[in-house]
């Protein structure tokens, strides 16, 4: 494994761990989603060998979407703005294979680049939205992390 591959999964496991100890349930959420993905993606690592991005890959696809959709809910759920940021910046992901699905004629670093880079954008974000979840926590004291449904219920589902 080559040690920008490690690094970004000890970016990965630090952000996610923080957000799953400091966050409230959206922060969890998108903490387990972007865990999960990291975890499956280092399994077909192990598995399967490294990825060359020349050719399209059916498995990152469906992560990405997997991912997205999650992000998505939560951030149409979140009594916050960020998780609307993350399934954006998931969804650039997505459109990130769609070329490749297309055609395999030097497509390897955009692919590379839409499908990967999304990842830092979307640590920020998580880093960001936990540390601002604290900080209104402290500042503020307990508060609802879901948006009220019609009915007055805050469930997540």
């Amino acid at each position: 494994m080559s040690d920008h591959y490690i690094a970004i999964k000890l970016a990965t496991l630090l952000v996610v761990v923080y957000a799953a100890t400091r966050g409230d349930l959206p922060e969890k959420w998108c903490a387990a989603a972007i865990g999960a993905e990291a975890l499956l993606d280092l399994l077909l690592h192990v598995m399967i060998g490294h990825r060359t991005f020349t050719e399209f890959e059916p498995s990152r696809m469906v992560f990405d979407i997997a991912v997205a959709c999650v992000f998505m809910a939560i951030g149409l759920r979140a009594n916050r703005l960020y998780p609307s940021a993350m399934a954006a910046t998931q969804i650039v992901a997505v459109i990130g294979s769609v070329p490749l699905l297309l055609s395999n004629e030097g497509w390897g670093l955009a692919y590379w680049a839409m499908t990967n880079v999304p990842l830092y954008i979307l640590l920020v974000l998580l880093a960001g939205g936990t540390l601002a979840h604290g900080r209104r926590l402290a500042r503020i004291g307990p508060y609802n992390c879901w948006s009220p449904r019609a009915d007055g219920s805050f469930q997540f589902i």
